[in-house]
């Protein structure tokens, strides 16, 4: 009777261990292919945008002839490049823009100073400039380039004068407009303003300081191509825009899907 129990013990006992063996080879052998697999899909698309860059061995956006114009207030200055074969076009508009932005500098040193006025940045050795900011937003289909302008002065500090917006289709290296981001997105003008006005709306109940969100003088800022969209690292359909208000405007930003 003993030995009939222990036969049936070792018996379950080597079936489970021979289950444990074949879980383990069968499981990694999946796994395998699966990690073999995302290898082989991110080495394709890889492949793929490599076709349409400039210099496949460069990053999808990056920067040449840095300059640094002043430490006491970060300025720096440098041009950015789009790495596409369709992107020439607009690499040669910003290289322009950005060499009239490099002539916008003034000195302190060499400029009259209005002491009746009040000086937010008395420490520095910039008296004015024009400064520029890129941000880009590289997803799995698309490479998004936004530019923000500024102008600084030491009596007011920087205040955004202007704001652009470059997307590219990593699937074709073409350069996409609003219209076709918004129609990929079942979205027109009218409906992001929807979403704009409710936002601002919302936003306007948290400002204490008795400043007022100009709503409709924001909004009717957002025209066609010159709306600041993009699409952020996650894939999502954003839009960039500078808030009116009775005091300061500012950037702010929106998902619109």
């Amino acid at each position: 009777m003993n030995r009939s129990l222990e036969r049936k013990k070792d018996l379950i006992g080597g079936i489970l261990f021979i289950s444990f063996v074949l879980f383990l080879i069968i499981g990694g052998y999946f796994l395998t292919r699966y990690m073999t697999s995302d290898k082989e899909k991110e080495k394709a698309a890889k492949n793929e945008v490599n076709q349409f860059k400039i210099d496949d061995k460069k990053d999808l956006v990056y920067f040449d002839n840095e300059e640094v114009v002043s430490d006491a207030i970060d300025l720096v200055y440098k041009d950015v490049i789009i790495n596409l074969k369709e992107a020439d076009t607009v690499n040669e508009l910003l290289k322009s823009q950005m060499d009239e932005i490099r002539k916008s500098v003034k000195k302190t040193s060499e400029n009259q100073v209005d002491t009746t006025r009040e000086i937010q940045f008395d420490n520095s050795d910039i008296f004015s400039a024009k400064e520029r900011d890129y941000v880009s937003y590289e997803s799995a289909n698309y490479i998004s380039l936004v530019v923000t302008d500024s102008d600084f002065d030491i009596y007011t500090g920087s205040k955004i004068t202007n704001q652009e917006s470059y997307t590219f289709s990593l699937s074709n290296g073409k350069r996409l407009s609003n219209e076709t981001l918004l129609g990929y997105n079942n979205l027109t003008l009218d409906m992001v303003k929807e979403k704009i006005r409710v936002k601002l709306t919302d936003d306007q109940t948290e400002i204490n300081d008795g400043t007022n969100i100009l709503v409709d003088d924001t909004i009717n800022a957002i025209n066609g191509e010159n709306a600041v969209l993009y699409v952020n690292r996650s894939g999502k359909l954003c839009l960039s825009f500078i808030v009116k208000t009775s005091n300061e405007s500012y950037n702010d930003n929106i998902e619109l899907n």
